[in-house]
């Protein structure tokens, strides 16, 4: 027989047997001796926190508390401070990009922080309690996927790190609340510049000389080469083509004073002092009862409802008798009457009415002076808001001298050819107030001598009772207590109010002394009633002096205004914005940090979030869920199998193996599990 020949094969080692719960990582490669004596004898984990993992969750809690600060020092220092142009302090998309870094770092470093203290309390579960492989599997992605917080199961196994997964996600949507604490809004910004005003300064007359004199002098100074000296002229024609009267007469039909240029810019705002004419009165009233039982006399009976009489005298001689040579005697004596009842009784048919009016009648007496006045000025969108307050100071004194011809005798005014001097006269303190008082009484001639003279009106319903005739049996319609002003039209056709009369000037029912000014709608009583009072007659005098500032610019001084420019700034507007979301967020997650280091301390191993090798090395060891896990070895929620998802589990020590000086630490079933103990040591020996 031929020799059979027969070949070394090797042996083939025995197939692992799953359902024995004996560890397969003490196996060695075929023709293998066995570990070498010169190795360690065992392989062992080291019990220890170590000072990476609680550093490190300490660490991110700090970095998100010092974010948030300086998320707050950075508005607060911005507050207030300019957006744009060349003071900004920084450009609006580098705060908006800084403000944004600043959130999401926080965001970042206090996630960091509870995801590490997550992971040591979530550790300390999985060995303190049993749960199911998918119940695990939903507590290792809570954080990143919020849909696991609606399964009940997560929920009901460990509620605390459902909360805690909560405020980690809840983080995100805080976060993005910080940044819209800071606003950009429009402002204004104040500066300061000296400027040049228009103001008044009936004192001033250049460099005193006559020529000087009468250039600054608001009416005529005739000179007076025999005397040397002037006379003072009414301003009749002979000053600036009458400026003054024409300024006068618009200043009181319109109620305003001339429009005025800001000196200073669209928004900005003075103060100025100046010191202008001021009247000083008297007032007192009385009343009177009206009564008729004619028709016809109520119908044609014309009450002079103003009286107004404006006494200025320029010559001595026709005041004689009143001279006291200290004061003017220049005054406005004006009196009015206002209707405080009219009673019309229904007469028998072709009977006339009985009328009863009872009738209040005010005197006012004033007499010019001169106050300090301060003046705020503010303009806005170069409109101009002014408000004052005055201080009396004295009547002027008497312009009316018992001199020869009325002569102001100033040396140096005239030279001796006749000429209007050019050089500095001598003034005295007498002619200097004179100088001033007259200009202050040309200010306040040109003003009243417009309110010079009467107005008649008819008696209120007079007109309504002519129209209804003689079988009247309802009485006039009486819709106020205005006086009736009549208006005629000649053969001519020319029509005028029938009011004015001995003055055919006379403006005063044109004028904001009648409380009929600017009605002017349909059907409501503009039937004239006039009120004559101080604090309205100065009012007039203050707008008229102040339009004389801006028609002669002779007075221009210097002050300081405020410069109001708008101007884009950072308003830290809200800031619980950004101190709430910040506060809540870190005052929430304290706990959790606090209950993250106290897991740490009690698992006496720092737990890694998230890492393969920490998976690896600890789902290993256990027959039963390395079975059930063979089911689903391709990875994917789709091909895990029911079994592996129902298996219930837990992390501990595995017990039923051979070795007993080194045991192994792993996820396994009930009956493969005991608590781990620390006087133990957990890995895999090699030849013990």
């Amino acid at each position: 027989m031929p020799a059979v020949a027969f070949q070394n094969v090797p042996p083939v080692p025995p197939r692992p047997d799953w359902n024995s719960s004996r560890p397969t990582l003490n196996s060695y490669p075929t023709n293998s001796s066995g570990p070498s004596r010169k190795e360690a004898p065992a392989i062992t984990s080291k019990w220890g926190i170590g000072w990476r993992t609680p550093t490190l969750m300490i660490l991110c809690y700090i970095l998100a508390l010092l974010f948030a600060i300086a998320h707050l020092m950075l508005f607060r220092t911005i507050d207030g401070r300019e957006a744009d142009g060349p003071q900004r302090i920084a450009p609006q998309e580098y705060v908006t990009t800084a403000s944004n870094i600043l959130s999401n770092a926080f965001g970042i470093a206090l996630r960091s922080g509870l995801a590490i203290a997550f992971c040591q309390h979530l550790w300390h579960l999985l060995r303190v309690q049993t749960m199911k492989v998918s119940t695990i599997e939903d507590l290792f992605s809570v954080r990143t996927n919020p849909f696991v917080l609606l399964k009940w199961a997560a929920i009901r196994a460990t509620p605390t790190l459902c909360i805690c997964a909560m405020i980690s996600l809840g983080s995100q949507v805080a976060t993005g609340f910080p940044p819209g604490a800071i606003t950009v809004i429009s402002s204004q910004k104040d500066s300061f510049q000296s400027v040049q005003i228009p103001s008044f300064n009936a004192s001033f007359m250049g460099n005193g000389s006559g020529i000087a004199a009468q250039a600054f002098a608001l009416n005529t100074l005739l000179p007076d080469v025999v005397n040397g000296g002037f006379i003072t002229k009414n301003f009749d024609g002979f000053r600036g083509n009458n400026l003054i009267t024409r300024i006068a007469r618009q200043v009181l039909i319109s109620g305003e004073d001339l429009p005025s240029t800001s000196p200073c810019g669209t928004n900005c705002s003075y103060t100025m002092d100046f010191e202008g004419p001021y009247m000083q009165c008297a007032n007192s009233s009385s009343t009177f009862t009206f009564q008729s039982t004619d028709t016809s006399t109520v119908l044609l009976t014309n009450f002079t409802i103003y009286e107004g009489k404006w006494f200025s005298p320029t010559n001595a001689d026709s005041v004689r008798i009143f001279y006291n040579g200290t004061y003017t005697l220049a005054n406005l004596n004006a009196s009015f009457l206002t209707p405080l009842s009219v009673n019309y009784t229904i007469p028998e048919l072709f009977d006339p009415y009985d009328v009863t009016a009872l009738i209040r009648r005010d005197n006012v007496t004033c007499v010019p002076g001169r106050g300090v006045f301060t003046v705020n000025n503010v303009y806005t969108d170069n409109v101009l808001n002014r408000t004052y307050t005055v201080n009396p100071i004295s009547k002027l004194i008497n312009l009316a001298l018992l001199n020869k011809n009325g002569v102001i005798q100033v040396p140096g005014f005239t030279t001796i050819s006749g000429a209007i001097g050019t050089q500095p006269a001598n003034w005295t303190q007498k002619t200097l107030d004179y100088y001033r008082d007259n200009n202050y009484m040309a200010i306040t001639s040109s003003l009243l001598s417009w309110l010079d003279g009467n107005f008649q009106a008819f008696l209120p319903g007079s007109q309504d009772m002519q129209r209804r005739g003689i079988n009247d049996t309802e009485g006039p319609v009486l819709n106020s207590l205005a006086w009736e002003d009549l208006v005629t039209t000649s053969a001519t056709g020319v029509s005028h109010s029938s009011g004015t009369v001995n003055n055919a000037a006379n403006l005063i029912d044109s004028t904001r002394f009648n409380k009929a000014f600017n009605q002017y709608a349909a059907f409501n009583s503009s039937g004239p009633q006039f009120i004559i009072n101080q604090d309205l007659i100065n009012d007039y005098l203050f707008k008229m002096t102040t339009s004389l500032m801006s028609a002669y610019g002779n007075w221009n001084t210097t002050t300081s205004a405020t410069i109001t420019t708008p101007t884009n700034i950072y308003s830290f507007s809200s800031p619980l914005t950004l101190i709430l979301p910040y506060f809540l967020t870190l005052a929430l997650s304290f706990p959790f940090m606090v209950l993250g280091s106290l897991a740490l301390i009690r698992n006496g191993v720092s737990a890694t979030d998230g890492g393969f090798i920490q998976l690896i090395s600890t789902s290993t060891g256990s027959a039963a869920l390395d079975n059930a896990a063979a089911g689903g070895c391709l990875g994917g929620s789709e091909s895990l199998p029911k079994e592996l998802e129902e298996l219930e589990i837990r992390y501990g020590e595995l017990i039923g193996r051979d070795d007993t000086a080194v045991k192994r630490a792993g996820f396994g079933v009930e009956r493969e599990i005991v608590p781990l103990r620390r006087s133990e040591s957990y890995g895999i020996a090699r030849w013990i």
